[in-house]
């Protein structure tokens, strides 16, 4: 990757169990309760198991801080090994060594990744109240956008946006979760945020309750129809080239890790347990009464990829 572009893109950003031998499989969750992450995590609790010889027991633990940082730190640092404990954090994670290279918080090449729940585009949307219902008015008006910590999409991606195109909104961070987030633009504290996926926006009403400005990925997804795509309004091909590496993390969009010191027996059984739900009709059932529409664990080697 040349340089100067790992430079361009941080400057967007910054300028701003019976697996081997266990009875319980703990799922920690870097977010609070309600949001993707966590619905995504207890999708995934109802039904490995049955994919785990042996584990009788699943159990979820959300560790929200930071974005997810502080998840992903305390699993940097676990010394478990028998798989017996795999977490789920923010996408954008997986981009920090070009984002922070001086970093040493998290490094994504040391901890393992399982599967990825979704490659789907991301979004910025804003209340239908707002008044600003296009990505023109986004990048016009001074509002807030609302992210849960610097090292989150919902923080990368308005951040990447706001530097590349010269938007005037401020970004608050702060929230424990993107359902969070959710709740002050209903109460019009915040008036917009990044980094959802169509997983959520497909839920309930939310359609009809919330404008979707711009489409985040790194090549066009078209999956709604006349939102416009993010890097058809890079300035320049450098700017272009820039986003589409901020955005691509997209791609590793709800992300399973588990620590370092994870055995390669036990990673091998993880493993198995995830392909074992891409091919699991009951959870692909659940999955979508859900609302998750792209829930193939099969993506896991373009994530795999992209971290590597």
């Amino acid at each position: 990757m040349p340089a100067n572009l790992s430079r361009l893109a941080a400057a967007l950003v910054l300028s701003f169990p019976a697996i081997a031998g266990a009875e319980t499989l703990t799922i920690q969750v870097g977010y609070g309760s309600g949001g993707s992450y966590d619905e995504a995590a207890r999708l995934v609790a109802d039904h490995i198991a049955r994919h785990l010889p042996g584990t009788t027991e699943v159990v979820v633990e959300n560790v929200p801080g930071a974005g997810s940082l502080k998840l992903a730190k305390l699993m940097m640092a676990s010394t478990v090994t028998d798989g017996s404990q795999i977490a789920t954090v923010s996408s954008a994670l997986a981009m920090l060594p070009i984002f922070a290279p001086d970093s040493t918080d998290f490094d994504p090449t040391k901890v393992h990744y399982l599967v990825s729940m979704t490659n789907s585009a991301s979004y910025c949307i804003t209340p239908k109240a707002s008044g600003i219902d296009n990505f023109d008015a986004f990048l016009s008006q001074d509002f807030k956008v609302g992210a849960t910590g610097k090292d989150s999409t919902t923080y990368t991606y308005p951040a990447a946006i706001k530097n590349a195109l010269g938007a005037k909104y401020d970004i608050v961070t702060g929230f424990e979760s993107a359902a969070e987030v959710d709740l002050a633009m209903e109460r019009g504290e915040i008036g917009a945020r990044c980094g959802i996926g169509l997983t959520t926006l497909s839920k309930g009403d939310m359609l009809d309750r919330f404008n979707v400005v711009v489409e985040l990925s790194p090549v066009p997804k078209h999956e709604l129809p006349d939102v416009p795509f993010l890097l058809d309004r890079a300035p320049d091909e450098a700017t272009r080239k820039a986003l589409e590496l901020v955005v691509s993390s997209s791609i590793v969009h709800l992300p399973f890790i588990a620590p370092p010191a994870t055995s390669d027996e036990a990673l091998a059984k993880l493993r198995a347990a995830f392909d074992g739900l891409a091919a699991d009709a009951e959870f692909a059932a659940a999955a979508k009464r859900q609302g998750f529409l792209d829930s193939d664990p099969a993506v896991k080697e373009a994530a795999r990829a992209l971290v590597q």
